[in-house]
């Protein structure tokens, strides 16, 4: 087929029209991938930050004192009074054995330096447990900052012990003071039976006002 000059020209013009819309397209999707490649590293370069800087709140229970400026401060209603013995779990059951988990209530301790301090251990109720259960005791403080007040764990310890309680058969969670403002302080203590599969869960103390800074 024999193409005239006139028709030369029109399928020049439809091929030049493509070549334009070909062209814009593919600078529109040039665009696309360059702004999400920016997206991208800005996501990801935000997320570097929040890591480094130590970003609050967590996901979970707190640990340690946070990063972020606050302050610890006096737990609304502690009644800052002596230390009233033996806060428990109840009875609980795991396999034969019947026990429960046991914690005084944070004081200052006897013993300098200047510091709160809990004591937690477990009581056999009945039937067959085992000699030592693994006691967990932790010591928390009030802390506030701009993410509102929660409370955050400042001391720790963890030991084999027998059950019964008194000295050398519990475990102490103990941290100095930096100073004698008030605070609110609580803890918590949990017991695995050894060789006995046991229910999880924390049991927590009185909240107590103490004239103790960490």
């Amino acid at each position: 087929m024999v193409v005239g000059p006139r028709q030369a020209a029109v399928d020049g013009r439809e091929m030049h029209a493509r070549r334009h819309v070909c062209s814009r397209e593919e600078w529109h999707m040039s665009s696309r991938r360059r702004l999400y490649g920016l997206f991208v590293v800005g996501v990801g370069a935000l997320a570097l930050a929040a890591s480094a800087a130590g970003a609050w709140p967590p996901s979970s229970a707190p640990t340690s004192k946070p990063p972020a400026s606050g302050y610890f401060a006096p737990y609304p209603g502690g009644d800052g009074g002596d230390v009233t013995i033996e806060a428990t779990s109840g009875p609980i059951t795991a396999g034969s054995c019947t026990y429960e988990q046991v914690n005084d209530d944070p004081h200052i301790s006897s013993t300098a330096p200047r510091a709160a301090s809990i004591h937690g251990w477990w009581v056999r109720d009945a039937g067959t447990c085992p000699s030592k259960a693994n006691v967990d005791q932790e010591l928390q403080a009030f802390w506030c900052d701009a993410y509102g007040c929660r409370w955050i764990t400042v001391g720790f310890d963890s030991a084999d012990v027998y059950a019964g309680g008194g000295s050398g058969n519990r475990v102490t969670a103990r941290k100095t003071c930096s100073s004698t403002k008030t605070v609110g302080w609580r803890g918590r203590t949990d017991v695995d039976l050894i060789g006995v599969s046991d229910p999880s869960g924390w049991t927590y103390s009185t909240i107590k006002n103490l004239a103790c800074e960490p």
